[in-house]
Protein backbone atom coordinates (compact mmCIF):
# COMPACT_ATOMS: atom_id res chain seq x y z
CA UNK A 1 0.00 0.00 0.00
CA UNK A 2 2.77 2.41 0.98
CA UNK A 3 4.80 1.55 -2.14
CA UNK A 4 1.80 2.08 -4.40
CA UNK A 5 1.11 5.44 -2.75
CA UNK A 6 4.64 6.76 -3.34
CA UNK A 7 4.85 5.32 -6.87
CA UNK A 8 1.58 7.04 -7.78
CA UNK A 9 2.90 10.29 -6.30
CA UNK A 10 6.13 10.05 -8.32
CA UNK A 11 4.19 9.41 -11.54
CA UNK A 12 1.93 12.40 -10.90
CA UNK A 13 4.95 14.61 -10.13
CA UNK A 14 6.70 13.53 -13.34
CA UNK A 15 3.55 14.18 -15.35
CA UNK A 16 3.22 17.63 -13.81
CA UNK A 17 6.83 18.46 -14.70
CA UNK A 18 6.36 17.31 -18.30
CA UNK A 19 3.15 19.34 -18.57
CA UNK A 20 4.86 22.42 -17.14
CA UNK A 21 7.73 22.19 -19.63
CA UNK A 22 5.28 21.72 -22.49
CA UNK A 23 3.13 24.69 -21.48
CA UNK A 24 6.21 26.89 -20.94
CA UNK A 25 7.45 26.45 -24.52
CA UNK A 26 6.66 28.90 -27.33
CA UNK A 27 7.89 29.85 -30.79
CA UNK A 28 8.64 33.54 -30.18
CA UNK A 29 11.87 34.70 -31.80
CA UNK A 30 14.76 35.06 -29.29
CA UNK A 31 12.61 33.73 -26.43
CA UNK A 32 14.44 31.67 -23.83
CA UNK A 33 11.37 29.39 -23.76
CA UNK A 34 11.57 28.69 -27.50
CA UNK A 35 13.40 25.41 -28.17
CA UNK A 36 13.17 25.88 -31.94
CA UNK A 37 15.85 27.19 -34.27
CA UNK A 38 15.16 30.89 -33.56
CA UNK A 39 14.88 30.62 -29.77
CA UNK A 40 17.62 31.07 -27.15
CA UNK A 41 16.79 28.06 -24.96
CA UNK A 42 20.21 26.47 -25.51
CA UNK A 43 22.06 29.63 -24.56
CA UNK A 44 20.12 29.92 -21.30
CA UNK A 45 20.42 26.22 -20.49
CA UNK A 46 24.22 26.49 -20.75
CA UNK A 47 24.49 29.34 -18.24
CA UNK A 48 26.43 28.80 -15.03
CA UNK A 49 23.93 29.78 -12.33
CA UNK A 50 26.78 30.56 -9.90
CA UNK A 51 28.44 32.98 -12.33
CA UNK A 52 25.45 34.50 -14.14
CA UNK A 53 22.53 36.51 -12.72
CA UNK A 54 19.29 37.76 -14.28
CA UNK A 55 18.43 41.47 -14.03
CA UNK A 56 14.71 42.25 -13.84
CA UNK A 57 14.85 45.72 -12.24
CA UNK A 58 17.21 48.72 -12.76
CA UNK A 59 18.02 48.85 -9.04
CA UNK A 60 19.68 45.43 -9.30
CA UNK A 61 22.56 46.97 -11.30
CA UNK A 62 23.61 49.28 -8.45
CA UNK A 63 25.67 46.78 -6.36
CA UNK A 64 28.12 45.99 -9.18
CA UNK A 65 31.10 48.39 -8.93
CA UNK A 66 33.35 47.17 -11.79
CA UNK A 67 34.50 44.20 -13.89
CA UNK A 68 30.94 43.04 -14.60
CA UNK A 69 29.39 42.37 -18.02
CA UNK A 70 25.71 43.10 -18.72
CA UNK A 71 24.25 41.41 -21.82
CA UNK A 72 21.28 43.12 -23.47
CA UNK A 73 20.09 40.79 -26.25
CA UNK A 74 17.52 42.04 -28.80
CA UNK A 75 15.96 44.93 -26.84
CA UNK A 76 12.20 44.97 -27.27
CA UNK A 77 11.39 48.63 -26.67
CA UNK A 78 12.78 52.08 -25.93
CA UNK A 79 14.18 51.94 -22.38
CA UNK A 80 12.60 54.08 -19.67
CA UNK A 81 14.49 57.00 -18.14
CA UNK A 82 15.05 54.96 -14.99
CA UNK A 83 16.55 52.10 -17.01
CA UNK A 84 18.78 54.43 -19.04
CA UNK A 85 20.11 56.05 -15.86
CA UNK A 86 20.89 52.61 -14.44
CA UNK A 87 22.59 51.47 -17.66
CA UNK A 88 24.72 54.62 -17.88
CA UNK A 89 25.75 54.53 -14.21
CA UNK A 90 26.58 50.83 -14.53
CA UNK A 91 28.99 51.49 -17.41
CA UNK A 92 30.53 54.64 -15.95
CA UNK A 93 31.50 52.72 -12.79
CA UNK A 94 33.86 50.57 -14.83
CA UNK A 95 31.62 47.78 -16.10
CA UNK A 96 30.84 46.59 -19.64
CA UNK A 97 27.46 46.77 -21.35
CA UNK A 98 27.23 44.38 -24.31
CA UNK A 99 24.33 45.25 -26.62
CA UNK A 100 23.33 42.81 -29.38
CA UNK A 101 20.75 44.29 -31.76
CA UNK A 102 20.16 44.93 -35.45
CA UNK A 103 16.85 46.55 -36.38
CA UNK A 104 15.25 46.86 -32.97
CA UNK A 105 15.35 49.68 -30.43
CA UNK A 106 19.11 49.48 -29.87
CA UNK A 107 19.74 52.95 -31.31
CA UNK A 108 17.38 54.47 -28.74
CA UNK A 109 19.46 52.94 -25.97
CA UNK A 110 22.77 53.97 -27.56
CA UNK A 111 21.66 57.56 -28.08
CA UNK A 112 20.26 57.96 -24.56
CA UNK A 113 23.34 56.45 -22.93
CA UNK A 114 25.50 58.94 -24.83
CA UNK A 115 27.19 56.53 -27.25
CA UNK A 116 28.76 57.53 -30.56
CA UNK A 117 28.04 54.09 -32.03
CA UNK A 118 25.03 53.84 -34.33
CA UNK A 119 23.32 50.84 -35.97
CA UNK A 120 22.75 51.66 -39.65
CA UNK A 121 19.87 50.48 -41.79
CA UNK A 122 20.35 47.82 -44.44
CA UNK A 123 21.19 44.13 -44.57
CA UNK A 124 24.86 43.34 -44.92
CA UNK A 125 25.48 40.80 -47.67
CA UNK A 126 28.66 39.05 -48.69
CA UNK A 127 30.19 36.68 -51.17
CA UNK A 128 32.17 35.48 -48.14
CA UNK A 129 29.35 33.51 -46.53
CA UNK A 130 28.51 30.13 -45.01
CA UNK A 131 25.38 29.19 -46.94
CA UNK A 132 23.81 30.08 -50.28
CA UNK A 133 22.08 33.01 -48.60
CA UNK A 134 24.30 36.13 -48.90
CA UNK A 135 22.91 37.33 -45.56
CA UNK A 136 24.80 34.51 -43.75
CA UNK A 137 27.86 36.75 -43.57
CA UNK A 138 31.27 35.60 -42.33
CA UNK A 139 33.05 38.25 -40.23
CA UNK A 140 36.60 38.43 -38.89
CA UNK A 141 38.23 39.76 -35.75
CA UNK A 142 40.13 43.02 -36.24
CA UNK A 143 41.18 43.79 -32.65
CA UNK A 144 43.19 41.64 -30.27
CA UNK A 145 41.35 42.24 -27.01
CA UNK A 146 39.20 40.27 -24.60
CA UNK A 147 35.74 41.52 -25.56
CA UNK A 148 36.52 40.61 -29.16
CA UNK A 149 36.46 37.11 -27.63
CA UNK A 150 40.17 36.44 -27.89
CA UNK A 151 39.81 32.83 -29.02
CA UNK A 152 37.41 33.69 -31.82
CA UNK A 153 38.78 34.53 -35.26
CA UNK A 154 35.74 34.16 -37.53
CA UNK A 155 31.98 34.16 -36.92
CA UNK A 156 28.91 33.49 -39.05
CA UNK A 157 26.15 36.06 -38.62
CA UNK A 158 22.55 36.10 -39.82
CA UNK A 159 21.37 39.36 -41.42
CA UNK A 160 23.74 41.67 -39.52
CA UNK A 161 23.51 45.45 -39.85
CA UNK A 162 26.47 47.76 -40.46
CA UNK A 163 27.74 49.93 -37.61
CA UNK A 164 29.08 53.47 -37.51
CA UNK A 165 31.37 54.88 -34.82
CA UNK A 166 33.48 53.29 -32.12
CA UNK A 167 36.49 51.00 -32.50
CA UNK A 168 35.75 48.03 -34.82
CA UNK A 169 36.32 44.62 -33.22
CA UNK A 170 34.83 42.43 -35.98
CA UNK A 171 34.38 43.34 -39.64
CA UNK A 172 33.18 41.72 -42.85
CA UNK A 173 35.60 40.89 -45.63
CA UNK A 174 36.06 43.30 -48.53
CA UNK A 175 33.67 41.15 -50.62
CA UNK A 176 30.63 42.56 -48.80
CA UNK A 177 27.98 45.18 -49.49
CA UNK A 178 24.81 46.73 -48.06
CA UNK A 179 21.81 45.25 -49.85
CA UNK A 180 19.68 48.37 -50.13
CA UNK A 181 16.86 46.96 -52.28
CA UNK A 182 16.70 43.48 -50.74
CA UNK A 183 17.33 41.51 -53.94
CA UNK A 184 20.35 39.70 -52.41
CA UNK A 185 22.53 40.76 -55.35
CA UNK A 186 25.02 43.56 -55.72
CA UNK A 187 23.73 46.32 -57.98
CA UNK A 188 25.45 49.23 -59.67
CA UNK A 189 24.60 51.63 -56.81
CA UNK A 190 25.88 49.22 -54.12
CA UNK A 191 29.59 49.27 -53.32
CA UNK A 192 31.69 46.42 -51.97
CA UNK A 193 33.87 46.99 -48.95
CA UNK A 194 34.55 46.14 -45.31
CA UNK A 195 31.87 46.95 -42.75
CA UNK A 196 32.08 46.85 -38.94
CA UNK A 197 29.57 44.56 -37.19
CA UNK A 198 30.98 44.75 -33.66
CA UNK A 199 32.45 47.93 -32.16
CA UNK A 200 33.39 49.28 -28.75
CA UNK A 201 33.93 52.61 -27.03
CA UNK A 202 34.78 53.88 -23.55
CA UNK A 203 32.11 55.56 -21.45
CA UNK A 204 33.36 56.83 -18.12
CA UNK A 205 35.56 54.15 -16.58
CA UNK A 206 33.72 51.37 -18.42
CA UNK A 207 32.90 50.54 -21.99
CA UNK A 208 30.08 49.79 -24.34
CA UNK A 209 30.26 46.96 -26.89
CA UNK A 210 27.75 46.67 -29.74
CA UNK A 211 27.20 43.61 -31.92
CA UNK A 212 24.80 44.24 -34.81
CA UNK A 213 23.33 40.73 -34.82
CA UNK A 214 21.53 39.27 -31.79
CA UNK A 215 21.01 36.06 -33.79
CA UNK A 216 24.41 34.79 -32.68
CA UNK A 217 22.65 33.74 -29.45
CA UNK A 218 19.85 31.70 -31.09
CA UNK A 219 19.85 27.89 -31.09
CA UNK A 220 20.63 27.37 -34.78
CA UNK A 221 23.75 29.57 -34.59
CA UNK A 222 25.33 27.61 -31.76
CA UNK A 223 26.00 24.34 -33.58
CA UNK A 224 27.58 25.44 -36.84
CA UNK A 225 30.60 23.88 -38.52
CA UNK A 226 33.53 23.79 -36.02
CA UNK A 227 35.61 26.10 -38.22
CA UNK A 228 33.33 28.96 -37.13
CA UNK A 229 33.73 30.26 -33.60
CA UNK A 230 30.14 31.22 -32.74
CA UNK A 231 29.79 28.93 -29.74
CA UNK A 232 33.28 29.73 -28.49
CA UNK A 233 32.57 33.45 -28.87
CA UNK A 234 29.50 33.21 -26.62
CA UNK A 235 31.33 31.03 -24.10
CA UNK A 236 34.24 33.50 -23.95
CA UNK A 237 31.82 36.27 -23.00
CA UNK A 238 30.21 34.13 -20.30
CA UNK A 239 33.42 32.66 -18.89
CA UNK A 240 35.31 35.88 -18.20
CA UNK A 241 36.82 36.76 -14.84
CA UNK A 242 33.94 38.93 -13.66
CA UNK A 243 30.23 38.41 -13.06
CA UNK A 244 27.89 38.21 -16.05
CA UNK A 245 24.41 39.71 -15.93
CA UNK A 246 21.61 38.98 -18.41
CA UNK A 247 19.11 41.79 -18.95
CA UNK A 248 15.52 40.62 -18.52
CA UNK A 249 14.00 44.10 -18.26
CA UNK A 250 14.17 44.99 -21.91
CA UNK A 251 15.04 41.89 -23.91
CA UNK A 252 13.04 39.69 -26.23
CA UNK A 253 14.68 36.67 -24.59
CA UNK A 254 12.15 36.96 -21.76
CA UNK A 255 9.15 36.89 -24.13
CA UNK A 256 6.36 34.51 -23.21
CA UNK A 257 2.70 34.19 -24.14
CA UNK A 258 -0.52 32.63 -22.88
CA UNK A 259 -0.03 29.98 -20.20
CA UNK A 260 3.75 30.16 -20.59
CA UNK A 261 3.59 33.84 -19.60
CA UNK A 262 1.70 32.94 -16.41
CA UNK A 263 4.23 30.22 -15.62
CA UNK A 264 7.08 32.64 -16.30
CA UNK A 265 5.54 35.15 -13.89
CA UNK A 266 5.19 32.50 -11.22
CA UNK A 267 8.79 31.34 -11.65
CA UNK A 268 10.25 34.83 -11.51
CA UNK A 269 8.26 36.29 -8.66
CA UNK A 270 7.08 33.69 -6.14
CA UNK A 271 9.19 30.62 -6.82
CA UNK A 272 10.50 30.43 -3.26
CA UNK A 273 7.03 30.84 -1.76
CA UNK A 274 5.61 28.10 -3.99
CA UNK A 275 8.48 25.77 -3.17
CA UNK A 276 7.95 26.33 0.54
CA UNK A 277 4.21 25.76 0.15
CA UNK A 278 4.85 22.57 -1.79
CA UNK A 279 7.12 21.24 0.95
CA UNK A 280 4.45 22.00 3.56
CA UNK A 281 1.77 20.23 1.52
CA UNK A 282 3.96 17.14 1.06
CA UNK A 283 4.83 17.11 4.75
CA UNK A 284 1.17 17.39 5.71
CA UNK A 285 0.23 14.62 3.27
CA UNK A 286 2.97 12.37 4.68
CA UNK A 287 1.86 13.03 8.26
CA UNK A 288 -1.80 12.40 7.38
CA UNK A 289 -0.94 9.18 5.54
CA UNK A 290 1.12 7.94 8.46
CA UNK A 291 -1.71 8.68 10.88
CA UNK A 292 -4.20 6.75 8.73
CA UNK A 293 -1.91 3.73 8.55
CA UNK A 294 -1.35 3.76 12.29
Amino acid sequence: MKVAFWVAGAVLLAAALVLTVHLSANNLEFSRYNTGWNGTSQFFSDLDRHHVSMITDPAQLAPYPNDTVLLVIAPARKPSEKEISAYRAFVERGNTLFLADDFGSGNDMLRDIGSRIFILEGNLSSIDREYADPYSVVVYRTANESMAAGHSAALVLNRPAPLAGGEPLFMTSIMSWIDENGDKRINSNEVMGKFPVMSAEKIGRGRLVVLSDPSIFINSMQDLDPRWDNRRFVQDILNGNGTVLIDQMNSRTRDAEGISEILHLIRTTITTELLFLGVLVLAAAWAWRRKILI
